[in-house]
C-alpha cells in the first residue's frame, strides 16, 4: 500500500511538472512569429540555414553571418555550432519555409515532453521517493538557476525557467534531453542497439553528451559490448561521411577547438546538463543504498 501511494505521489509531482512545462510553451510559442531581436533570428535560424547550406553552399555551414546566395532569414540567422550528425536529424525540415518549420520544431520539441516525462518516471519510480521526485522535476521542469564561470568565479546568471528560453529561441537543447534521457531509458530496459542510437543524434551538444556517458554505460553493462558496437556504428554513419564532403566535420572540430561552444552557457544549455546530473547523482545514492543494505539483508 506504501509502494502504491508513493508511485501515485510521484505521477503527481511529474505531472505538476509538466503542467509548469506547459504554461513555459504557452507563454513561450507566440513570441516565436517574430525575431529575436533588431540584428538577429532565433536559434533556430543557426539550424535551417546551416541545413540549406548543406545543400547548396557545404563549405560555409559553420560560418556566421549572412553568406553570399543565402537562403534569406532576417534580420540574419544565427551560427551553427553543432554536431554535423544533426544536419541527418533535422533535414527532413527543410521541406518547409523558414517560419513553418520553426513552428513544426517547436512544436514537436513540446509533443515530446510527455515522452520524456514517462523515460523518468520508469527511471525513478524505484527509487527514494523524495530524491526520485526531485530529479523528475528536474528533468521535466528545470526550475534550477544557470550558471556561469567568469574568471575563476562561478556566477548566477538567472533564475529564469530554461524551458521558457528553449522555447522561446526555438533551441534545440530540449530534443537533446528527450534524446539522452530516453537514450538512458532504452539501457535501463537492456536495449543496447536503440539506447546506441538515441544517443548518437543526442551528442549534438557534446558537453551534455559526455556527462550522460558514465550512466549510459552503466545501464547498459548487461550488453555493454552491444551497445558500444552500436554507438561507434552509428556516430560513424552519421558523422563520418562529413569529414569527406566539403572538410564539414574538419570545420566543426576548428569551431569546438576555438572553444566557440565550450565557452558558452546560455539558461536552456542547463537543461540536458541538470537532467543527466540528477538522474546520475540519484542512481549513485540508489546504488550506494543498496550496497548498505545488502550485508545486512544477508545477515537476517
Amino acid at each position: 500500500m506504501l509502494k502504491e501511494h508513493k508511485r501515485r505521489a510521484l505521477i503527481l509531482v511529474i505531472l505538476i511538472a509538466f503542467a509548469f512545462n506547459v504554461g513555459s510553451f504557452c507563454v513561450a510559442f507566440p513570441q516565436t512569429f517574430k525575431p529575436e531581436s533588431a540584428t538577429l533570428a532565433r536559434d533556430f535560424s543557426a539550424y535551417y540555414i546551416a541545413e540549406w547550406r548543406l545543400f547548396h553552399n557545404p563549405s560555409s555551414i559553420y560560418l556566421g553571418g549572412v553568406q553570399r546566395g543565402d537562403y534569406q532569414i532576417l534580420p540574419q540567422p544565427q551560427t551553427f555550432k553543432y554536431t554535423p550528425s544533426f544536419l541527418v536529424l533535422f533535414a527532413p525540415f527543410l521541406v518547409l519555409n523558414y517560419q513553418n518549420a520553426l513552428v513544426a520544431f517547436d512544436v514537436l520539441q513540446f509533443v515530446l515532453i510527455p515522452i520524456l516525462a514517462f523515460c523518468v518516471y520508469k527511471l525513478v519510480k524505484d527509487k527514494k521517493a523524495i530524491l526520485a521526485s526531485a530529479a523528475a522535476v528536474i528533468v521535466v521542469a528545470e526550475p534550477l538557476p544557470s550558471l556561469f564561470v567568469s574568471g575563476s568565479v562561478l556566477n548566477i546568471q538567472s533564475f529564469g525557467p530554461a524551458y521558457y528560453t528553449a522555447y522561446f529561441l526555438a533551441n534545440a537543447h530540449v530534443l537533446q534531453t528527450v534524446l539522452l534521457v530516453g537514450a538512458l531509458y532504452l539501457g535501463f530496459i537492456n536495449k543496447p542497439w536503440f539506447s546506441a542510437l538515441l544517443f548518437a543524434f543526442g551528442v549534438l551538444d557534446p558537453r551534455a553528451a559526455v556527462l550522460a556517458l558514465p550512466l549510459l554505460v552503466w545501464y547498459n553493462r548487461h550488453s555493454i559490448l552491444k551497445f558500444l558496437g552500436g554507438l561507434s556504428v552509428f556516430l560513424a554513419i552519421t558523422n563520418v561521411p562529413f569529414f569527406f564532403f566539403h572538410g564539414i566535420g574538419f570545420d566543426f572540430l576548428r569551431v569546438e577547438l576555438n572553444w566557440q561552444i565550450g565557452s558558452q552557457l546560455y539558461q536552456y544549455d542547463w537543461i540536458p546538463i541538470y537532467s543527466v546530473a540528477a538522474l546520475t547523482v540519484l542512481e549513485m545514492i540508489h546504488q550506494f543504498s543498496q550496497n548498505k543494505a545488502g550485508p545486512k539483508t544477508a545477515e537476517e
